[in-house]
């Protein structure tokens, strides 16, 4: 195997929009010229097909470039062992070969500090390292979700109005955090190389996690790449975090008032996250790509 070339990026992703990925590619390249879905048949007669369905980064395709791979495994007899071979590449893999052609060609800016927000405009392409949080009303309702689905089942034979009450409680939780996840999209926030001044709320999809499961990033240090949407820098300008949600009709100082009321009626042995209602200035709203590390 070649040594890797500098800069080049072997990514473990936690989060991959494919499309955005294979979008790029195509405008880069100007159209693939070809990419098939890999069927790979060994001397032993047995196929392994590689699908992306429900699972990021482990779709298998031959897909042929002109963006040269950084490094790769040389050809050898033993590897030829079909005259149909062709080079195979995952979502993860094309990740990295685009993040690797965008370094190459200085078009993404590294942000670490407030200061970095004078060089971004709308449509720059940006990297940072940050820990990450959900929504915190949406933190909030899966906590009461599942504490109450745990009370509920220690209740055993409870006598039946209160139980009736309490399943309707339970209900109301999720109808109100169905609300705050629109079409399978929620917000994460940002906080970006351990300031807590600087900001970035990031928009994801649940379906581009691994195993579509976004709890594992949750409070863990990732790198993120993605395309800045907004720049907020004036201190009359913030994020709205529930632009995306049902309760973006309410005026802000409505949704302040009546979160600041849950917040005070919060049982103190419970360690609940501060629910907030924007992202202040300096921040970023930027359309992820990739999360990794």
């Amino acid at each position: 195997m070649k040594e890797p070339e500098k800069g080049y990026v072997l990514p473990i992703t936690t989060y991959l929009n494919q499309k955005i990925v294979f979008d790029l590619l195509a405008v880069i390249e100007d159209g693939f010229a070809q990419v098939t879905n890999l069927n790979i048949s060994t001397t032993k007669g047995t196929t392994t097909t590689g699908s992306t369905e429900g699972e990021v980064g482990f779709g298998l395709y031959g897909v042929k470039t002109k963006i040269k791979a950084a490094f790769g495994k040389e050809k050898n007899s033993k590897d030829e062992k079909s005259a149909n071979e062709e080079r195979v590449h995952t979502p993860t893999s094309l990740f990295s070969k685009l993040v690797t052609y965008l370094d190459e060609n200085d078009l993404i800016k590294d942000i670490s500090s407030e200061e970095h927000l004078e060089e971004l405009e709308t449509g720059s392409f940006v990297r940072f390292k940050s820990k990450l949080e959900k929504n915190p009303l949406v933190s909030m309702l899966d906590s009461f979700e599942q504490i109450g689905v745990i009370a509920m089942s220690f209740q055993g034979n409870a006598k039946g109005g209160k139980k009736n009450n309490d399943q309707e409680i339970l209900k109301q939780i999720k109808v109100m955090r169905k609300g705050l996840v629109e079409n399978g999209i929620i917000d994460l926030i940002c906080t970006i190389n351990d300031t807590e001044k600087l900001k970035a709320v990031i928009p994801v999809y649940l379906d581009y996690f691994a195993h579509n499961n976004m709890n594992e990033i949750i409070d863990g240090n990732y790198s993120v790449i993605g395309k800045v949407v907004k720049v907020v820098k004036d201190s009359d300008d913030d994020i709205n975090l529930f632009r995306n949600t049902g309760f973006k009709l309410f005026k802000q100082r409505t949704l302040e008032d009546l979160f600041l009321s849950m917040n005070k009626n919060i049982d103190e042995q419970l360690d609940f996250p501060e629910i907030r209602t924007k992202i202040s200035s300096p921040s970023i709203l930027v359309i992820p790509m990739a999360i990794y590390s």
